[in-house]
């Protein structure tokens, strides 16, 4: 071989190792890469099953708790077992005059039904407290849906007329029993009110908003708050037993309720409207989470929740709207 031909030698075997060498190393590898790819993918395939297993389990574990906490599968046995045991409680927080009405059952998905009370009744709020706190604990499928109180006077601890609507569930595949209660259950107490007393509860009551003179004078203020012009009335003042005392939803919107102690009397007042209420005239310009701004005489003033309207302050027009804008009601 002269030099010529170890020239052209050498040539070849550059271009193969420059261009052939890269396709030759594909050709090796592509199978490995392939295999591990596929390794990867199983792997992913397997974590997703057990993600999707532990969740089935948990659901399992979550309907296992629903029914034994639902009323028995029955419907009407159990709108009869739900109906005396919500009697006993009304008749263990003596109230009086206990009234108690079937709603009609709504069926759900061929899964569960709704299984509705009305429970009419007479009785303090102390006693309301009581039944409610009782209600709470067991560890029923339930919950109140509305809740009415009329007061039928304003002095010392008034009796309230009672109206409170409750929902219970009964799910078809519940165990079929006959007590409203699994065997050793009635006695358990719902999450919601383990290691909870009576007595963390009594502040609830302290304050009876339906009664006048009930908790006494207001509180004095130590900074001097400016009141609205109105003119004079002789004896007692009307406007200091003229109470805030919650809201009613309506729709998307909701009223605030201003309760007059002396005549035993409910107003409830929307955003933009006008009012006249023991004396004091204005507007409403804002309902929050728990107070409502209004203006009188071209100044905004903002009244909260437990407050009477000898007690409303003076704001700037800033600090009229709420804080939080969710909470507004939209006309």
């Amino acid at each position: 071989m002269n030099q010529r031909e170890r020239i052209l030698l050498i040539g070849l075997v550059a271009v193969f190792l420059i261009g052939g060498a890269q396709p030759a190393w594909r050709i090796l590898l592509s199978p490995i890469s392939n295999r591990q790819s596929t390794i990867e993918n199983l792997r992913r395939a397997q974590e997703g099953k057990q993600d999707e297993e532990l969740r089935i389990m948990a659901a399992r574990r979550k309907l296992g708790q629903w029914k034994q906490q639902s009323l028995p599968p029955e419907r009407l046995d159990a709108a009869a077992l739900y109906e005396n045991w919500l009697l006993e409680l009304a008749l263990n927080a003596k109230l009086q005059n206990v009234n108690i009405d079937r709603n009609p059952i709504t069926k759900r998905k061929d899964t569960f039904a709704l299984i509705g009370m009305t429970v009419t009744a007479k009785g303090t709020l102390s006693q309301l407290a009581d039944f409610l706190f009782a209600y709470q604990r067991a560890d029923l499928l339930q919950k109140i849906r509305t809740i009415d109180l009329r007061a039928t006077g304003a002095e010392g601890d008034p009796v309230l007329d009672i109206i409170v609507v409750s929902d219970a569930v009964s799910v078809n595949d519940a165990d079929h029993r006959d007590a409203l209660f699994e065997e050793g259950r009635k006695e358990v107490v719902s999450k919601l009110m383990q290691d909870k007393t009576r007595e963390q509860y009594a502040a609830l009551t302290q304050k009876n908003l339906f009664a006048r003179g009930y908790n006494g004078p207001p509180p004095k203020v130590v900074e001097k708050k400016p009141t609205p012009k109105e003119p004079e009335k002789p004896g007692i003042d009307v406007a200091e037993h003229v109470v805030l005392v919650g809201y009613v939803a309506k729709g998307e919107s909701r009223d605030v309720v201003l309760y007059d102690r002396t005549k035993n009397r409910s107003t409830e007042l929307r955003e933009g409207e006008d009012f006249d209420v023991a004396g004091v005239k204005g507007k409403v310009l804002a309902i929050g989470p728990d107070f409502f701004t209004m203006q009188i005489d071209g100044e905004v003033w903002r009244l909260k929740l437990g407050q009477n309207l000898r007690q409303i302050e003076k704001v700037s027009e800033t600090e009229a709207k709420p804080a939080d804008p969710s909470t507004v009601s939209t006309r």
